[in-house]
């Protein structure tokens, strides 16, 4: 244990399996917007890059995405990329077949019909564990993206649509926190 209260975190050069070796985040609380396209997935404000300690870690990721889209909640996915020397890879989605797109999480159904630009939500990704069998001093980009399921339109992350002066438009945050886990 550290022999002051300074706040350090005691760690070895050679972590148990399993154990946590370092963690990275990114707390967004400005808020932006995106055009959102039918089944192209575009990039979010929640994006984190970390540098792999040790070859072969496992990545322990969980991300939360605030806002409000111009069209219907349940027409708005997530889908959670991992990017690698360049190359940009979909992670823990469904299984896309055909047209079916394979999405990681989507906006929770909440949308109320006559009130459609002042009720923002929270959709949240539990966390998943992922292996990209990667060397040690590997940089990896983790990333949320947001596609339109059958819809175009706007998203607008940490808002609500109209985001007019007062206490009925909340304002959120969004963040994607990655854990390196030992092998």
């Amino acid at each position: 244990l550290p022999t002051t209260a300074d706040g350090t975190v005691l760690t070895t050069t050679n972590p148990k399996s399993g154990n946590i070796i370092q963690v990275v985040a990114t707390n967004v609380i400005l808020d932006s917007s995106v055009a959102v396209q039918s089944g192209t997935i575009v990039d979010t404000p929640a994006t984190v890059t970390i540098t792999s300690t040790a070859a072969n870690s496992k990545f322990l990721i969980s991300a939360s995405i605030g806002g409000e889209a111009s069209t219907d909640d349940h027409n708005i996915g997530f889908v959670l990329q991992r990017v690698i020397g360049g190359t940009t890879t979909s992670i823990n989605t469904g299984n896309a077949v055909n047209n079916r797109l394979g999405i990681s999480f989507m906006m929770p159904v909440g949308y109320h019909g006559d009130d459609q630009s002042t009720t923002a939500s929270t959709s949240v990704m539990p966390p998943y564990l992922d292996s990209p069998s990667q060397s040690a001093s590997t940089a990896i980009t983790y990333k949320i993206g947001v596609v339109g399921l059958g819809t175009t339109g706007n998203f607008y992350f940490g808002r609500t649509v109209s985001d007019t002066n007062n206490n009925t438009n909340e304002r959120l945050p969004n963040y994607i926190t990655v854990q390196e886990v030992a092998a």
